[in-house]
């Protein structure tokens, strides 16, 4: 299960960005939510169907959907 703040914080970057490669996703995050990052993050954001990762050359890309999109829209309005 995933850190409801991290998922948070990670959904806030990609609505302003729309798309990010991982390393750079994992800088824009505040450094308390940076330091509990781990693999398992974006697979439980993955099947949760909030965002999507695709591999382009060495780097995974991580893509906000429409329902991750309207998850973050629900979290800043609260």
């Amino acid at each position: 299960m995933t850190d409801v703040l991290l998922q948070s914080a990670i959904l806030r970057v990609l609505a302003r960005w729309g798309a990010l490669p991982e390393t750079d996703l994992v800088r824009w995050i505040p450094p308390v939510q940076a330091a509990i990052y781990g693999p398992g993050v974006l697979q439980d954001m993955v099947d949760a169907g909030l965002v999507t990762v695709r591999n382009v050359g060495d780097e995974r890309v991580v893509k906000l959907t429409d329902q991750g999109r309207a998850q973050a829209g629900a979290s800043q309005t609260l």
